[in-house]
């Protein structure tokens, strides 16, 4: 079990992706938890068709449920709205993005920490999964390519969520890098052609790689230094113009890629005031929650707000969230001193040898979700269902 990166140039939910997903999808521990980010195509007016696509695309090749972690727009996302795409991302072990815009992506999901939960999920062990805009994000820089193929402006690197940095890789990714759509100008390297992605090379620090990923190709990059490029094209490590090309097929480590490498660690905000460590905070809440004690979660809650420690309260949020629709009111505590109360009448009842009323208490109390079971040792109560 390793944690994992898989950055695939194009073709994400293509015929000839369902062998590498299926296998990603099989080296995880435990049963797959796949969720889909939403945010690198949320501009779009078919932002819903594109969703219903790629969970189409789960359902019918890899017999996966494929919820989703919404954010389409984050300036407009209430607290609780992203509370529930942070907790999304926090509850998958196969987290995966695809088409849009790379510096939109960038744009929200930097509004909302993703990077530091992402990189936190694979400390524990999880497999990202990136394709098209959104590998471009993955590296410590990325392109802003509809601004400079699309709006013309100068190219220039904006900084990335530097997911392959949680593996100690400094680079910048390149997907479609094999790209001929343009028929009469050069549109490789996504969709930027040679030309402006010169102009860029020169603006990375010395030594600074491009990983470029051929469209219909899969490169995975684990914490143990692994790398293997699947698909049908092939994988650049690009420095100043010159290129090594590792075709499908190849598997490698980063000493042969001229990467440096490092090892997963898990991210935490750091340590502020509270009177006690923010993870002490954190588990105070769930403490409370498992509790079910409403007042000292409010506490921790409001104290944590009232500091502006955005995370912890996102977090608080998204896990408050989660308990109140699992039924965060002991419903057991609450209707049982009533249930035991019918049942000592409809126990009288019987004893009178009044059938009828005893038929009348069981089928009233059936009726509102409620089970009554006569066993040897009295009778027993139980939810008809667990909602």
């Amino acid at each position: 079990m390793t944690a994992r990166i898989a950055l695939m140039g194009s073709g994400e939910t293509a015929p000839a992706m369902v062998k590498v997903h299926r296998s990603l999808l099989n080296s995880l521990e435990g049963e797959p938890r796949p969720v889909l980010i939403d945010t690198t195509y949320g501009f779009q007016e078919n932002a819903d068709e594109l969703t219903e696509k790629a969970q189409t695309f789960f359902a019918d090749s890899l017999s996966a449920n494929l919820t989703v972690a919404s954010l389409r727009r984050a300036k407009d996302a209430s607290a609780l709205e992203i509370a529930r795409f942070r907790r999304a991302l926090e509850s998958a072990n196969y987290i995966f993005a695809g088409p849009g815009s790379p510096s939109y992506a960038l744009g929200n999901l930097q509004q909302v920490g993703a990077a530091e939960i992402l990189r936190n999920q694979l400390s524990r062990k999880a497999t990202l999964c990136f394709a098209s805009a959104a590998a471009v994000t993955a590296g410590r820089w990325s392109i802003p390519v509809y601004e400079i193929y699309k709006a013309g402006e100068d190219p220039v690197w904006w900084d990335g969520l530097d997911l392959l940095g949680a593996f100690g890789i400094t680079a910048a990714v390149v997907p479609h890098f094999d790209n001929h759509e343009g028929a009469t100008h050069d549109t490789r390297f996504c969709y930027i052609g040679d030309r402006r992605l010169r102009l860029l090379e020169a603006q990375l620090p010395t030594g600074v790689p491009i990983i470029g990923i051929d469209e219909h190709t899969c490169v995975t990059f684990d914490e143990d230094g692994r790398v293997e490029v699947l698909g049908k094209g092939a994988l650049s490590i690009r420095h100043a113009g010159n290129t090594k090309e590792f075709p499908a097929g190849s598997v490698l480590d980063l000493g042969a890629l001229e990467l440096s490498r490092g090892h997963v660690t898990e991210h935490r905000p750091p340590t502020t005031p509270l009177g006690q460590p923010n993870v002490s905070g954190v588990e105070r809440f769930r403490s409370a929650l498992d509790k079910y004690d409403v007042e000292d979660a409010m506490q921790v809650l409001a104290s944590v707000v009232s500091a502006q420690h955005t995370d912890q309260a996102l977090t608080m949020i998204g896990e408050l969230d989660d308990a109140l629709r699992d039924g965060f009111v002991d419903r057991q505590a609450i209707v049982g001193p009533l249930v035991e109360f019918i049942i000592e009448l409809r126990t009288q009842a019987r004893a009178e040898k009044d059938f009828a009323m005893s038929d009348r208490i069981r089928n009233g109390v059936a009726d509102r979700g409620i089970v009554l079971e006569d066993t040897t040792d009295g009778t027993t109560w139980r939810f008809a269902t667990s909602d």
